[in-house]
């Protein structure tokens, strides 16, 4: 008989202040990524691009987050973007969006 091993991760919550940090790091990475016109980041063939173009904020990001933080607020980002994208398209065509800004 086997027995598996599996290994308990103690990790506590971040405080305030590792939050704090945290959101900083996420907004200067995606500033890198709007300045260097990179819409998704975790698209296919992307990660070339942003390492050259963000590799300092994209480090100090994943180090000061979560590695599940950082795939959220990236597909989060993505996801707003479409989603804002397809409010103007809406609002242009003159289709009433209810839910848009």
């Amino acid at each position: 008989m086997t027995w598996l091993n599996f290994k308990e991760e103690q990790t506590d919550a971040p405080n305030r202040s590792a939050r704090k940090q945290c959101w900083e790091s996420r907004d200067l990475f995606f500033a890198c990524l709007d300045k260097s016109k990179i819409e998704n980041s975790l698209a296919p063939g992307a990660d070339k691009q942003v390492a050259s173009a963000c590799a300092k904020p994209l480090k100090a990001f994943e180090r000061d987050c979560a590695s599940s933080w950082v795939k959220y607020f990236q597909e989060k980002r993505y996801v707003d973007i479409k989603k804002e994208r397809m409010i103007q398209d809406m609002k242009s065509k003159g289709i009433e969006v209810p839910f848009g800004k």
